[in-house]
């Protein structure tokens, strides 16, 4: 292709520079023939020759000069078509590409809109098993919640259901027949309403009559705290100092809570003062309340019968026993009050 080219391109000069070449040579020729006289007087042909000489020079370089300007045009032009073609064939590239590219994006779109269809169906699978699973998991813990409480229905009735019969909440205690010692006083307190001291050991209160099992000085009532002498409806106050404690929480929740409500009068009143097992671990672990002394108010000095500790209670958790046994307005006027060994809340509720 470049000899064609460079052919083809010597032709176009020769074909270009022959009419320039004619032309020069009439005017030479021209001129010869007139330099036989030169104002009326005959001229030699050296002497033309010397005269017209440069004439012919200059004009055989410019025709040279024009034949390298027309070389140059001509590589430059050699080199636009070069560069137009490598365009063109990189344009022919750059469409096949194109072509290429386009045919890839549509199977791309293709791909995405089977996988954004598969994505919404496996959501809805998923979103499908997600509330079966739900479904599933609350009737697991529905059975696990029915299984527990057949547990503790099982164990309760186990340990406290007398031989042979049916136990209810307000079943009394029979070990200990109830005795009252001081009974002018029982009958006086009976006219303003009775207020109670349970579980009082050797601090009875003035102003209530104090109960224990043990006919201890200034105990008016011997007796169980789940079998008093007293008629359901009668008592203005049930108060007790760190007798709770002394009962399994089961027990408390299904016996004694609800019988002690069901003695008390409408608008009756029940006080209670128990560890407060909230502020016994806090000071435990700040290294300010000796282990030996947490240890006895957790389980108990345990010296007599009956001086156990079957549970340790905070606010929250003695709330809501009183809470579930029916009592209202329920206050927490004491909270981490030293007494001895013990740190102890007061709570206070009402029978509506």
């Amino acid at each position: 292709m470049p000899i064609q080219l460079r052919q083809h391109a010597r032709a176009a000069a020769r074909a270009m520079l022959h009419p320039v070449w004619l032309v020069v040579w009439r005017r030479i020729e021209a001129r010869i023939h007139t330099m036989g006289t030169a104002a009326g007087a005959p001229v030699s042909y050296e002497a033309a020759w010397q005269q017209h000489m440069p004439a012919f020079l200059n004009a055989v370089s410019t025709v040279g000069a024009f034949g390298h300007e027309l070389a140059r045009h001509k590589r430059e032009t050699q080199a636009g078509l070069s560069a137009v073609r490598d365009k063109v064939e990189a344009m022919a590239s750059l469409g096949s590409d194109l072509a290429a590219l386009s045919a890839a994006l549509q199977a791309l779109d293709a791909r995405v809109a089977a996988l954004q269809q598969n994505g919404r169906e496996s959501a809805a699978d998923i979103s499908d098993a997600a509330a079966g699973l739900a479904a599933l998991e609350g009737r697991v813990s529905e059975c696990a919640a029915r299984i527990e409480f057949v547990r503790r229905e099982i164990f309760y009735e186990m340990k406290y259901a007398p031989p042979g019969a049916a136990l209810h909440a307000t079943a009394p205690f029979s070990q200990i027949e109830p005795r009252v010692l001081s009974a002018e006083k029982l009958a006086t307190q009976r006219n303003s309403g009775l207020r109670v001291n349970l579980g009082c050991g050797h601090i009875p209160l003035d102003g209530y009559v104090n109960v224990d099992m043990r006919a201890l000085p200034g105990v008016d009532i011997v007796a169980e705290a789940g079998n008093l002498p007293c008629e359901p409806g009668t008592l203005r106050e049930i108060r007790s100092a760190h007798l709770l404690e002394h009962f399994p929480q089961e027990e408390l929740r299904r016996r004694l809570l609800p019988y002690w409500f069901s003695l008390l009068a409408p608008g009756g009143t029940f006080i209670a003062v128990v560890p407060d097992g909230e502020a016994m671990v806090s000071h435990l672990a700040a290294g300010d309340y000796p282990f030996e002394q947490f240890r006895e108010v957790l389980f108990g000095a345990q010296e007599y019968s009956g001086d156990f500790h079957f549970i340790l209670f905070e606010p929250r958790s003695i709330q809501s026993l009183l809470e579930e046994a029916g009592f209202t307005d329920i206050a927490v006027p004491v909270r981490a009050r030293r007494n001895g060994a013990c740190y102890e809340l007061e709570i206070s509720a009402r029978k509506p």
